[in-house]
């Protein structure tokens, strides 16, 4: 992991990198996180779970929230279309997950110096200010997926350290990046980037665990 900015107080942006061949997934990510953050397993499962089966329901994380206090107000929604990310980027893009991924796949094999790949999950602006004046609803983290033939590129307008970010890059990774690297590119390199950080105190905590990856 190479850290380029860290962030230095609460709201403040970071920007790292890291080797996406390093990132595990499925078993080995259930075993890696055992091993870093054993309070995590049961919550990567059934994130995991939600975005393979597309599982839009909030009764998913009631059980989390205790923990993960910045799952209360999500538990409170109809429906988490922005949170599960492999429906986000179909309601933003119009378009089935499977044929983005395939669309990407594609696209980067036939053109691999373009820098035009990108992929919305970010919502609307009405979406966010109406969910901040007027009734609360699911509004994502994630903004974009900038694929290129060298690696991808995640940007968050928003990213919660301690108890989202570590989830967040394992899933996005075996959802969005391994299907589109492992079978067209030799893309190798994750770079990660969020205009604001919550729980910024525990980004020591974060790097010492992505830093663990061998």
């Amino acid at each position: 992991m190479e850290i380029i900015k860290a962030p230095e107080f609460e709201n403040d942006d970071y920007l790292f990198r890291v080797d996406l061949r390093l990132i595990p997934t499925g078993k080995d990510a259930i075993e890696f996180l055992r091993r870093v953050e054993p309070g995590s397993v049961d919550y990567y499962i059934e994130k995991r779970r939600a975005f393979n089966e597309q599982d839009t329901n909030p009764k998913i994380f009631s059980r989390f929230v205790n923990d993960r206090p910045s799952l209360r107000a999500l538990s409170e929604l109809d429906s988490l279309d922005s949170t599960i990310y492999t429906v986000a980027c179909e309601r933003e893009n119009h378009t089935n997950y499977r044929d983005i991924i395939s669309g990407v796949s594609s696209h980067l094999k036939t053109k691999v110096s373009t820098r035009r790949c990108v992929v919305r999950f970010a919502n609307s602006f009405n979406k966010y200010f109406s969910s901040e004046v007027n009734v609360p609803s699911d509004v994502t983290c994630l903004s974009f997926i900038h694929y290129l033939s060298s690696g991808a590129k995640l940007v968050f307008r928003a990213s919660d350290v301690k108890n989202e970010l570590l989830v967040d890059v394992l899933t996005i990774k075996e959802f969005f990046l391994d299907p589109v690297y492992e079978s067209y590119v030799q893309g190798s390199q994750l770079t990660v980037y969020s205009s604001t950080a919550q729980y910024a105190s525990s980004w020591n905590n974060f790097a010492k665990t992505m830093r663990s990856l061998r």
